[in-house]
């Protein structure tokens, strides 16, 4: 009788020991199955300062705006850090043509960018979105053997209740690596006018 006893609790322990396995697997199962499936979240901080332009540089002169206009959403949101603003500038400057480089030193550029932060916050001004003109609106030409390209791009403006927005006209140079870079930029109109006092390049007239 005790034997039966015995072998009775026995075989119970077993069946609990195996039920438990059993749902400990299935739990971990799951788990890892939910692992797998669920997309690794990526800044747009992160995106921008992960990115790599010296490999992966943007092919299109429109692509390099899109770039850029990333960049300076992150310059005005009020969670970047200053250490960020830094690394921003210098993402943004390795989309600088040579010439808008020797205009912009660093320390300058950067100093303007923290400049233009501190007064978008003190009137209370922000860039809520960011557009560039279609592929079959970018302009090409040729200027003293010279490739260059014509992005005009958009900002959706706050200030305080108000709101505008904002255009301006890119002019971009294709360099040794065939990389577009910016040369220029200045406020347009919805057409492209030019109303600032940027002088851009223009396309040869000679034969």
């Amino acid at each position: 009788m005790k034997n039966a006893v015995r072998t009775g609790i026995f075989g119970i322990i077993i069946a609990v020991l195996v039920v438990s396995f059993y749902f400990y697997l299935s739990k971990r199962m799951t788990s890892g199955s939910e692992e797998t499936k669920a997309p690794t979240q990526v800044s747009t901080m992160d995106e921008v300062l992960e990115k790599n332009f010296s490999t992966q540089y943007p092919g299109t002169p429109r692509s390099v705006i899109q770039w850029y206009n990333k960049i300076v959403l992150l310059y005005h949101d009020e969670d970047t850090t200053d250490q960020q603003l830094v690394d921003l500038c210098d993402q943004a400057q390795k989309l600088f043509d040579d010439e808008l480089l020797k205009l912009n030193p660093r320390d300058n550029y950067i100093a303007s960018v923290r400049s233009d932060r501190e007064s978008f916050a003190a009137a209370d001004r922000k860039i809520v979105s960011t557009d560039v003109c279609d592929s079959a609106d970018v302009s090409y030409f040729t200027n003293d053997r010279k490739d260059y390209a014509y992005v005009v791009a958009s900002y959706f403006e706050t200030e305080g209740s108000g709101y505008t927005r904002v255009y301006q006209k890119y002019c971009l140079r294709k360099d040794a690596d065939n990389h577009w870079k910016i040369l220029a930029f200045t406020l347009c109109d919805k057409e492209g006018n030019i109303t600032g006092t940027t002088t851009f390049p223009t396309a040869d007239t000679t034969p």
